[in-house]
């Protein structure tokens, strides 16, 4: 099994992890409405600066909201909580699994975005999200 998951993901383009990646990841999941605090994301993400991007393959990534910026906190919709995880379907061969971590001001800090739920594998290049399959916490 594990040499037929490398032969699948030996074949597939890998999708690079830089500032417009991230970019692109936020405009997509700020646009599902599963998500409860979709609209924060967005605002949180334009007053954020990147402060690093993961290499191992992944497309996560840290950024820093500055203390002063008038914001409500990313999660005030479902309560102060230091992070959220949404895993997703994907036309890839694994789900696509994606935690949002925000600061101790309930800014956000960071997202991390993995294929598979235990980040097994390089996100491959026009990778999809589909159907929403779990939520920590529950909604």
């Amino acid at each position: 099994m594990l040499l037929l998951r490398f032969a699948i993901y030996n074949k597939l383009e890998l999708m690079a992890n830089t500032e417009s990646t991230a970019r692109a990841w936020v405009a997509v999941l700020a646009n599902r409405p599963e998500l409860p605090f979709a609209s924060n994301l967005r605002e949180h993400f334009s007053q954020a600066r990147i402060t690093s991007l993961c290499d191992c393959g992944c497309n996560s990534f840290e950024c820093k909201v500055e203390p002063d910026a008038s914001l409500r906190p990313l999660f005030d919709e479902i309560g102060p909580l230091p992070s959220f995880e949404a895993a997703f379907e994907s036309n890839a061969p694994e789900p696509v699994d994606v935690i949002f971590f925000t600061d101790a001001n309930g800014y956000l800090s960071g997202v991390d975005i993995s294929l598979g739920l235990s980040n097994h594998a390089p996100l491959p290049e026009q990778v999809q999200l589909g159907k929403l399959l779990y939520t920590i916490p529950d909604l």
